[in-house]
């Protein structure tokens, strides 16, 4: 990834933490703690506004059925379900900045979660940072009042589960990879989706367990709501402007930047909505009137040592990316795009095969660096692939040289040899194939020994491909068999061109301090004259180049 999309991805992510985090996390302390709003309406409200808005500006295009039809899309909104209520409660309960604060649990999870499950390696600065921010962590949670402390645990541990998992499938969701390749309406269209998906499944839970609190008499409501609280207008209003003003910008950068910059990187950047929080309610208290009698000189403190654990973690990353690695832009740690995965490495794996193991072979042959060849040899965890765009190019070599390519020589093979036949049916009207086979060439592999054999067919490749560049195909059809397929010229012009192929062949060459030379038995054959089947057409070259060489008694 080049670095101006890493600048983006950062900057992206330090104005949602700084700004939209910070005012979303006032604003639903506002709306909880003063107006008493409904969290229910409050947040279908919310959701409701944010996708139509998405919609609105995207329109109609390319990526809404795969977005709907997505898991990743279903599983991104029930965590975002679990995690707004969890958090709607902890703001209910604590202040503001108290709140943003041990949320930055999520950072460590977020850690564990992809060194175990995206078998990322985290950095020595991102441990340290960790172990730091943890430090903080603890101190605050340890100086929660008695009374609400066992409530508060239990909403800071769902909280870090439920925010950590929502931001690795923001990460990893699929139509918005696709989308990131695309405009920004195909984003926004995306996003739009998932939030209306959220939203839908949203009403169809309150509206079960309303409709179920209605009919059945419970002594104690899971949902606190009546029908008649959905029409509660400062919960209706409130909800809308959050949904309008922060939620749509907050959840658009959140995938956009999650998916640059990776989950706990983000999540990292986050310990900076302590002090943004902070900010923010201190600066809108004479409009909120919210409180901060509750958050202490130990708190400031633990928020400072919170928020220096996770810039050094952040740093940390930010240096390690940008380190010199001749690996970066070639591959990519993949684990839970398993398709990706595996089509890169039977790339390689095939083309070593192609080339008996020689990895400076296949390296060359698709044009990576040796070290990413190794590198995938020693991924037993097969989370390795190559970027997307190298994948593509990677894999037109493949087809090249490799799928298409003999190994030995490097022209192309037989398979090579029918889809370029194939290709002048199409192009030309006539086109004629001279079937070689070498004489002579037997006595060079047991006197010599096989490495002057194979040096014999590199050289006589090498000079038939010189002698006619891109006027012909030339392929090693196997062993000591050669096939030139000549476009547009009839038979004749293909006969005239035979003395010079003999000629070309016939040239002695020297191996060691040896010198020897061989020789050749050659057969014409003509499309469509002498045939309009391209198998029959070799056959035919074949059978001529055989009668040749048996009149003149030619030994191999």
């Amino acid at each position: 990834m080049d670095s101006r999309k890493l600048y983006i991805g950062w900057c992206q992510a330090l104005f949602s933490v700084l700004v939209l985090w910070g005012v979303s996390n006032v604003f639903m302390s506002y709306s909880t703690q003063i107006l008493h709003v409904n969290k229910i309406v409050f947040a279908c409200a919310t959701y409701t506004s944010c996708s139509l808005l998405l919609l609105l500006y995207a329109g109609r295009g390319a990526l809404s059925k795969e977005t709907l039809r997505s898991v990743d899309t279903w599983a991104y909104g029930l965590i975002m379900l679990c995690n707004y209520f969890v958090t709607l409660n902890l703001y209910a309960t604590i202040s503001a900045t108290e709140a943003s604060l041990v949320q930055r649990f999520s950072v460590i999870a977020s850690l564990l979660f992809s060194w175990f499950f995206l078998h990322r390696t985290p950095t020595r600065g991102q441990l340290v940072g960790a172990t730091i921010l943890a430090g903080g962590l603890i101190v605050v949670a340890s100086d929660l009042p008695n009374e609400i402390a066992m409530q508060v645990y239990g909403l800071i541990f769902l909280a870090a589960i439920f925010q950590a998992s929502r931001i690795f499938v923001a990460e990893l969701h699929r139509p918005h990879k696709q989308a990131a390749q695309q405009d920004v309406k195909s984003r926004c269209r995306v996003v739009g989706y998932v939030m209306f998906i959220i939203t839908i499944m949203f009403v169809c839970m309150v509206g079960l367990f309303t409709f179920l609190q209605t009919s059945i008499p419970v002594e104690n409501r899971l949902f606190p709501i009546a029908p008649e609280d959905f029409i509660h207008a400062p919960s209706i209003v409130m909800g809308m402007i959050m949904g309008v003003v922060i939620y749509t910008p907050l959840r658009y950068l959140e995938f956009a930047s999650s998916h640059v910059i990776k989950t706990e990187n983000f999540l990292a950047v986050t310990a900076l909505s302590f002090f943004s929080t902070f900010f923010w309610e201190w600066a809108t208290l004479p409009i909120t009137g919210l409180s901060l009698s509750n958050l202490s000189m130990t708190d400031i403190i633990a928020g400072t040592v919170v928020t220096g654990g996770a810039l050094l973690m952040s740093v940390s990353k930010i240096y390690s990316t940008h380190r010199t690695n001749p690996l970066e832009p070639y591959i990519r740690y993949c684990g839970q795009d398993i398709e990706q995965v595996e089509d890169s490495r039977e790339i390689v794996a095939s083309a070593l095969e192609h080339f008996n193991g020689d990895l400076k072979k296949a390296a060359q042959s698709l044009e990576v660096p040796l070290a990413v060849i190794e590198a995938f040899l020693n991924d037993r965890e097969k989370v390795l692939a190559f970027r997307t765009p190298v994948l593509k190019t990677v894999a037109r070599h493949y087809r090249k040289k490799v799928a298409n390519s003999d190994a030995l020589t490097g022209l192309v093979n037989r398979t090579g040899f029918m889809t370029a036949m194939k290709g002048a049916a199409h192009e030309f009207k006539t086109f004629s194939v001279v079937f070689i086979d070498l004489n002579k060439f037997k006595p060079i592999n047991d006197t010599y020994g096989h490495d002057a054999g194979d040096f014999v067919l590199k050289t006589i490749g090498q000079r038939l491909v010189g002698l006619f560049g891109k006027t012909a195909e030339v392929t090693r059809l196997g062993g000591d068999e050669f096939c030139i397929l000549l476009f547009n010229k009839t038979k004749k012009q293909a006969i005239e061109t035979l003395p010079t192929i003999q000629k070309c062949i016939d040239e002695e060459m020297t191996f060691e301090g040896n010198t020897f030379a061989v020789s050749a038995s050659l057969g014409v054959a003509n499309y469509p004259k002498d045939s309009d089947s391209l198998e029959g057409l070799l056959k035919l070259a074949d059978s001529e180049m055989y009668a040749q060489k048996k009149d003149k008694g030619d030994a191999r």
